[in-house]
């Protein structure tokens, strides 16, 4: 527990030194924390007042912008931060856990025993594979004609070397508290449900329902018109994810993982946008030309103006060589 003087701290002020992220109020409570690209924090982030309670969403990538989130959690709410949800094992959804000491960590089952198994890593490889990244990505940058790439490769450029110079300072702290479908947190002023619907994203991909707002706080499930990530993810379940959450919760807004606060619309698109571009990569493979052909072609619309461009190449060059080696058996 903290000395109630921390709550003194003038939160105008906080604002004006907050370099990671913009606060947005969805509802009476209820804060959505959008990362400002390129800053290094790199996942979005969210605060829940339960009354009594007081509950944030994700951590960010880097312990300064986490230090951030827990001064604004507390001023907003009054309250020290009883507990840290994380969605999924991606670090830019879990690094900033440690700067919560007395939190209780709540994960999914599947997310902590993916990072225990994993283990920690070594720091000199990490910070080895973060610079061979940086300098694949600036590479990529020059050769860049779309300036939207450009920029987006410029964003991840800059996100990438925050967390190199971050990762001395960065330890991992997990879950203290897990659960495989559901869990409800209690408060004075309203509740919370915690759920997953299995492996999306990742292997095990938590959500945070706020019902008495009908807001869905999805983790890396839906994003903002932005190119989500698949590598780590399965796509065929993703979908069946997303068709269950139209299905079965009562959403009218969303707070993504990366891109702004969006509504229920976003479901439908990132189910478009998962299907899309799986027939798309498996008419590439089917074609007999090369990966690097197709992308020539550029961004098939209307994804050409979605935010985190780059990811789409990544994506593409994914799914095309899984295709390929279906192919062949």
């Amino acid at each position: 527990m903290r000395d109630s003087h921390h709550y003194k701290v003038d939160i105008e002020e906080v604002k004006h030194t907050n370099p990671y992220f913009t606060l947005q109020q969805v509802s009476e409570g209820v804060w959505a924390a959008i990362v400002i690209p390129g800053s290094g924090a790199l996942g979005n982030a969210s605060i829940i007042d339960l009354g009594d309670v007081t509950v944030v969403v994700d951590t960010f990538s880097l312990p300064q912008a986490a230090e951030f989130l827990r001064s604004e959690a507390e001023l907003l709410t009054g309250k020290p931060v009883k507990y840290i949800v994380n969605t999924h094992y991606h670090g830019d959804h879990h690094y900033g856990n440690q700067v919560f000491a007395g939190s209780i960590i709540i994960s999914t089952a599947l997310t902590r025993e993916v990072l225990v198994q994993g283990g920690a890593p070594d720091l000199n490889t990490w910070q080895s594979g973060l610079r061979n990244q940086i300098e694949m990505l600036e590479q990529g940058e020059k050769a860049a004609a779309d300036p939207r790439l450009r920029e987006a490769l410029g964003y991840e450029i800059a996100d990438k070397a925050a967390l190199l110079a971050a990762t001395p300072m960065i330890h991992r702290v997990t879950a203290s508290v897990t659960f495989s479908r559901q869990l409800i947190i209690h408060g004075s002023a309203r509740s919370i449900t915690l759920l997953t619907y299995g492996g999306g994203h990742t292997e095990s991909d938590a959500m945070v329902y706020i019902e008495d707002a009908k807001a869905l706080i999805a983790g890396d499930l839906i994003l903002s018109h932005s190119h989500p990530a698949m590598l780590s993810g399965f796509p065929v379940a993703w979908i069946e994810i997303l068709e269950r959450i139209e299905r079965e919760i009562d959403v009218n807004l969303v707070i993504p993982g990366h891109g702004g606060v969006t509504g229920r619309e976003s479901i439908t698109e990132m189910i478009s946008y998962l299907t899309d571009i799986q027939a798309y990569a498996e008419n590439a493979a089917q074609s007999g030309e090369s990966a690097d052909r197709w992308l020539e072609k550029g961004i098939p619309a209307p994804y050409d103006h979605w935010m985190m461009s780059h990811v789409y190449e990544w994506n593409f060059r994914w799914l095309f060589n899984l295709l390929l080696k279906e192919e062949r058996g």
